[in-house]
């Protein structure tokens, strides 16, 4: 039996949905898509219990929400008793695919943040002191050349990174200096 604690909460179900035990279950991740084979716990009486989703029993409802049919969940009176219950998921799912992403070398661009930087036109280096994210744009603050620039992360200006050095070799053009 596993123990609350071993669990991490990933929706709560808000409502039933048919007649044939279909539950609403509203969430903030996509964590039941990731996971639809996995089995998930509902907490019953402050236990976590276990359920796994049906074939083709997860329906996107909106950006917020799914439909959930639940393995013999089959009657509107069972779906009612989950009802204002929290789903959870194990924690050593998420933590086995921390563990994956980290030996496929993924990584962040927010990683970046704090990274020595070196341009390679002027020979000057500075230090990234924020990465924002604007409607898919990705620019770094960069202290560089006495002020604050900030340059679009872009193949054109992002020459090279060195995650071991921590550092970003770049080719700022004049003109984007001119601009600060």
């Amino acid at each position: 039996m596993i123990a609350k604690e071993d669990c991490i909460k990933i929706g709560t179900i808000t409502k039933t949905h048919s007649l044939d035990g279909q539950v609403v279950v509203t969430t903030d991740n996509d964590l039941l898509e990731k996971y639809v084979s996995e089995p998930v716990f509902v907490l019953l009486d402050g236990a976590p219990v276990p359920f796994f989703i049906a074939p083709d029993g997860l329906v996107t409802r909106n950006h917020t929400s799914y439909i959930v049919k639940f393995d013999y969940v089959d009657s509107l009176v069972l779906a009612e008793r989950l009802l204002g219950n929290d789903i959870l998921l194990e924690k050593k799912l998420l933590k086995e695919e921390e563990e994956e992403e980290e030996e496929e070398g993924e990584f962040d661009i927010f990683d970046l943040n704090g990274f020595d930087v070196e341009d390679v036109l002027s020979g000057e280096t500075g230090k990234i002191t924020d990465v924002a994210d604007y409607s898919g744009n990705v620019v770094f603050s960069i202290d560089i050349f006495g002020k604050e620039i900030l340059l679009p992360l872009s193949e054109n200006y992002i020459k090279e990174v060195s995650w071991d050095d921590k550092k970003i070799i770049t080719s700022i053009p004049r003109d984007i200096i001119d601009l600060y």
